[in-house]
């Protein structure tokens, strides 16, 4: 495929509509330079780039992620997901730490190499483009967000908690436990966070994507990959909620939501509960204690995913 005729035939194929000239990326150094319609070339490979993808989670709903496309690769018609170079930093305080996070395309590569064929982990690999550049093409999954399954409840939180979370933990303790091949390698996932886990439709498991964060904490190398997993199951049991400001308009909470202090809350994000149980008696105690290693008052954290699985597995059979 050679020729601008045959470039143009393949983006009506994928896109189903005929352009007049076809823009080539061989060196996919300017992501915003790159449009759907414009074909770029990876490793001897051709993609036709059908979109931009865009930030779903943080408050940051709809904001594009200009360094992501997605793709369909022209030979075989394979959905992708190409990942450009893109670098970033900032910082995040944990207790009285500061901790240096940044965004490292290598390290994701590592990861993905390390969970190839991995059930649990989104698949792909590291190709080189022009100039040198390690971009990174990642299979496409079908499904949505474990975030988005819990927010689309419509139910009360009683009778998700009873109903539909025992599903959700059952979904969700098999991926606590699959971190565990990473940090064995001294990988962090670096990002996790319910909108970070997609449900597969063909699998029917949760996935992890989305490995190009990483941090420096010599303290507790895998501190922020294992508040992630607390954030995740205070949204699981607090039915989506991150804070507890839509909480208060609930008249029945009132006297409840009063009885809160500082050390009921993360010790990181002061805005994120975890001691659940003051609002929802009916969490187990077995569940809560999970939940409260979170918190700024616990006199202990976790040190390791395995010690984490072992407390979940055992709550999550008496929920």
């Amino acid at each position: 495929m050679d020729t601008s005729s045959d470039l143009r035939d393949a983006v009506e194929k994928y896109l189903h509509v005929r352009p007049q000239e076809v823009k080539i990326h061989e060196k996919p150094d300017d992501f915003f330079s790159i449009n759907r319609g414009d074909i770029v070339f990876v490793d001897g490979l051709r993609y036709v780039i059908s979109g931009t993808a865009r930030e779903r989670s943080l408050g940051l709903d709809d904001e594009p992620k200009y360094w992501v496309k997605y793709a369909y690769e022209v030979e075989t018609g394979n959905r992708k997901i190409i990942k450009l170079i893109f670098h970033e930093q900032f910082s995040v305080k944990y207790g009285d730490y500061v901790i240096k996070c940044f965004r490292s395309p290598a390290k994701e590569g590592r990861a993905l190499e390390c969970v190839k064929g991995h059930p649990h982990f989104m698949q792909g690999h590291t190709a080189v483009a022009k100039g040198n550049q390690a971009i990174r093409v990642i299979n496409h999954i079908s499904g949505g967000t474990l975030l988005s399954r819990i927010e689309n409840y419509a139910g009360t939180h009683e009778t998700y908690f009873h109903e539909f979370l025992p599903s959700l933990l059952g979904l969700f303790l098999p991926c606590v436990q699959s971190l565990d091949v990473l940090h064995r390698s001294g990988i962090r996932h670096g990002d996790v966070r319910s909108d970070h886990l997609l449900l597969d439709k063909e699998t029917g498991k949760l996935r992890w994507i989305d490995f190009d964060y990483d941090f420096v904490f010599s303290e507790a190398p895998f501190a922020l990959d294992l508040l992630g997993i607390g954030n995740i199951l205070s949204e699981l049991v607090g039915k989506g909620e991150r804070t507890i400001h839509n909480l208060r308009s609930n008249r029945r909470l009132t006297e409840r939501l009063g009885s809160l202090t500082p050390e009921d809350f993360s010790v990181v994000e002061a805005s994120r509960l975890m001691n659940w149980k003051k609002l929802y008696p009916y969490v187990p105690d077995s569940l809560n204690r999970v939940l409260m290693h979170f918190a700024a008052g616990a006199e202990l954290h976790y040190e390791s995913v395995s010690e984490i699985a072992e407390d979940l597995a055992y709550a999550a059979a008496i929920v």
